[in-house]
Formats: C-alpha cells, sequence, structure tokens
C-alpha cells in the first residue's frame, strides 16, 4: 500500500534523524570531488550539507515519497541532483564513490536485493556508510503498535498488514553483506535513547513517519480513532516526571567497503 508521507510536517518534527545523520556526516573521510548516492534522502537537508562537503563532487537523492521530494528541491544545490524511486526496485546507471543512507534503509524489507545494488553501483574502493533501525528500536511504540493492530477494535482491518519494517541484529546483517560481496565491513549498534523534550516534539515524531505506513489499511472516518489510541498509550509509556518523553532508539551501523 502507498505510503502517504508529508514533507513538510516530517522535516518540523524529524531532529532526531537529523542528529543520527549529522553525527555519521561527520565521520566521513571526503576529499570533496566525490560522487555520492544519499538513499532515501527525504527532506534533502541532509543531502545538502553532504553537497557542502563535496563541492567538487555531487550527490544524487533517492526517495519514493513525492512530497519529500518537493520538501527537498527547497535545499537543492547546483551539485545536487533528486530521483523519485523506490530503493527496493531501483535500476541505477551511474557508479558511485560513496553510498550515504540515514534512518531510511528499515522501510526496506529485502536487503539482500538491496545491498547487492548497492555493491553493483559503488566503484571499487567506494564505500557504504549507513545508519538505520536496528533491533530494538522504538519500543514503547512498537509495543502499542503491536497491541493496536491486534485488538478487537482493528484486528480485521490489519488482518493483511505486513509489518513495515525491517530492524535486524548485527550478526544477521554481516551475513547478508558477506553475500552481497562486502569482504571489508564493520557493523555495530549503538544505543541512541532520546528524551523528547515536549509532548509536540513526540507527538509529531509518533505522526511522521510512525503512523503513515498504518493509514492506508483504515477506512478515513477510522482514522482519527486508530491516530488517538495509538498516541495517547505511547504517551503513557513514554511520559517522564519532569514532563519529557522517552524512547528507545536501536541504531544499526555500517561501514563496508568494495575491493
Amino acid at each position: 500500500m502507498e505510503k502517504d508521507f508529508d514533507g513538510k510536517k516530517y522535516e518540523k518534527f524529524s531532529q532526531p534523524q537529523r542528529d543520527w545523520g549529522s553525527k555519521v556526516m561527520e565521520e566521513l573521510e571526503l576529499r570533496g570531488d566525490e560522487h555520492i548516492l544519499d538513499l532515501g534522502c527525504g527532506n534533502g537537508l541532509l543531502t545538502a550539507k553532504l553537497a557542502e562537503r563535496v563541492p567538487d563532487g555531487r550527490v544524487v537523492g533517492v526517495d519514493s515519497s513525492a512530497s519529500m521530494l518537493k520538501q527537498a528541491e527547497e535545499h537543492r544545490a547546483e551539485n545536487m541532483e533528486f530521483m523519485l524511486m523506490d530503493m527496493e526496485t531501483m535500476v541505477l546507471e551511474e557508479k558511485f564513490d560513496v553510498v550515504f543512507s540515514n534512518a531510511a534503509l528499515h522501510w526496506v524489507k529485502d536487503h539482500s536485493h538491496l545491498l547487492k545494488t548497492i555493491y553493483e553501483n559503488l566503484r571499487t574502493g567506494g564505500f557504504m556508510r549507513v545508519q538505520f533501525a536496528g533491533e530494538g528500536n522504538c519500543r514503547n511504540l512498537y509495543d502499542v503498535l503491536m497491541k493496536t493492530i491486534s485488538s478487537s477494535e482493528f484486528e480485521k482491518e490489519f488482518s493483511s498488514l505486513e509489518w513495515p519494517w525491517y530492524m535486524p541484529g548485527t550478526s544477521e546483517y554481516e551475513e547478508q553483506l558477506l553475500s552481497a560481496g562486502f569482504e571489508q565491513r564493520k557493523v555495530w549498534m549503538e544505543d541512541a535513547d532520546r528524551n523528547f523534550p515536549d509532548e509536540a516534539s513526540f507527538v509529531g515524531w509518533i505522526e511522521q513517519p510512525g503512523l503513515v505506513p498504518f493509514m492506508p489499511y483504515l477506512e478515513e472516518e477510522r482514522t482519527k480513532l486508530f491516530r488517538d489510541t495509538v498516541v495517547e498509550d505511547t504517551k503513557k509509556r513514554a511520559a517522564q516526571p519532569d514532563g519529557t518523553y522517552f524512547e528507545y532508539f536501536r541504531r544499526m551501523n555500517v561501514y563496508a567497503v568494495k575491493k
């Protein structure tokens, strides 16, 4: 089913994703002339930062959301290009020095195919550096979603639901990388637990992107009940005495080189 992201809302409430991505980007050792592929580029803010790092190179951002790419156009520099494309089925003619991705690849279910595509589109000596949701991520929201979609109120509507995210452990992902051809690789999990400063930022994060893949299964008049149920139950689990809201974040980090 089609996922209806809202590029403007996502940008407003995606501070956690920007923080993670900025940290990963700071680690990149770049000459300044690389050609970089940004997978799941979203609203393009990090893509623009990548473009600043390669003034003599270029960055291609790929995303499957037209709304996200419309927002990304507001940040586009001369050495940037955006392509509306599904990562699971993408076909790219160009080869890249770097494949970068931040907080996006957990939306791809078939990483066996994805990693082979990445490998094929890297130049020899090129590397991938990606970060995405790993095993144990978003435990509060995950538990509430599982409880809600299996409840008597909603179980019929979600009977055909395919769980939207792939969040592996490190050993599993090591094997996937090896099968794709990456002999030089490093995989590690990072705890990035976060306290959202207020209710608005927490609820905004739940709605974009957390609830997005579930809404197409519901009739329009039922979406508010589902949204309110998930939001209120997650708030109860996450609320802290100081008025903040806590969520568990587990980030899968991958660095791999094509020899």
